[in-house]
């Protein structure tokens, strides 16, 4: 891919508000834009004594984005990690809430791949992990116990940064620089119009027919092109929440290109599952750290 296409497209993740747990951002390195948004991590703060617990009033919210994620789960119990890949969601869902402050540490580490950055790597149609988390074994080609190792030894959230970034840096499967191409523009004008152009005129701008627009988003994107664009509309209406412009909803509407305040509503509860109102109220109070913040895209590619 293209890591140019990254600051027109930055999803927005709803990371709740619970003081029991932390989440961490950082970008790839340098070699690995084209492919990776970002790390993140989430995890149990442990019990260290008396403190006065917050109630949560806002959950974290797990957002249909065109990502994908390898996932490295820890259990400070057992003290064992598990590895896991997840395609995409097609729906939206609320993380549980954890149940009081915890004397173990688990974290989850992830890898959020950039839409069609994962396939660059494992080379498997990604329209069969949709709705997924598998085993990673089942899935990704090679060096798995050289990471698994590497995991193994860390302690904290950089140094597992730094493991994947060394990790990743010298895979990659061959791909057609047709394809590759196709898909890059495909993207580009997908995010420069803002998920609104038409699957028809999509497949016209690129000269190909739809039936081969839809056969490629399903190996790389994993979704339909119609369906990732309305994923894109939708995370640039939740941007526009992100800077305060809910208030006029039919000027939101209109400004996103949907036929009037209604439909907006529906097609956002498809992928939010609360109305524009609620995104409102709820954006203020735990968005993710890092890549959710508007920054000119030089300083995204000099991260």
């Amino acid at each position: 891919m293209d890591p140019n296409l990254h600051p027109l497209f930055r999803p927005i993740q709803m990371n709740g508000t619970d003081t029991n747990s932390y989440y961490y951002e950082r970008m790839p390195s340098v070699s690995l834009m084209a492919h990776i948004a970002c790390y993140w991590e989430s995890g149990s703060i442990p019990y260290m004594g008396e403190q006065e617990q917050e109630s949560i009033s806002v959950p974290a919210r797990v957002l249909p984005d065109g990502c994908t994620d390898m996932l490295i789960t820890y259990d400070a119990v057992r003290s064992v990690h598990s590895y896991a890949y997840c395609g995409n969601y097609s729906h939206p869902f609320v993380v549980p809430e954890t149940s009081g402050i915890s004397a173990s540490a688990d974290y989850t580490f992830g890898v959020r791949f950039f839409p069609g950055g994962a396939y660059v790597f494992h080379g498997l149609p990604l329209e069969g992990f949709t709705d997924m988390r598998i085993p990673l074994e089942d899935c990704w080609p090679v060096r798995l116990n050289e990471l698994q190792e590497r995991i193994a030894g860390t302690k904290s959230f950089e140094e597992r940064v730094r493991v994947m970034n060394d990790y990743l840096s010298p895979l990659s499967v061959q791909t057609n620089t047709y394809e590759n191409d196709l898909m890059k523009n495909a993207l580009h004008r997908i995010f420069i119009d803002g998920g609104r152009m038409s699957v028809s005129e999509l497949a016209m701008r690129e000269v190909v027919s739809e039936r081969q627009l839809h056969r490629k988003f399903a190996e790389w994107i994993g979704i339909s092109p119609k369906r990732f664009s309305e994923v894109v509309r939708f995370h640039r209406v939740l941007g526009s929440i992100h800077q305060g412009h809910a208030a006029d909803g039919v000027a939101l509407a209109l400004n996103h290109g949907f036929f009037d305040q209604a439909h907006l509503i529906r097609q956002f509860r498809k992928f939010y599952g609360e109305t524009p109102m609620t995104a409102a109220k709820e954006h203020q109070q735990r968005l993710s750290d890092l890549y959710n913040n508007l920054v000119a895209p030089s300083d995204i590619l000099r991260s």
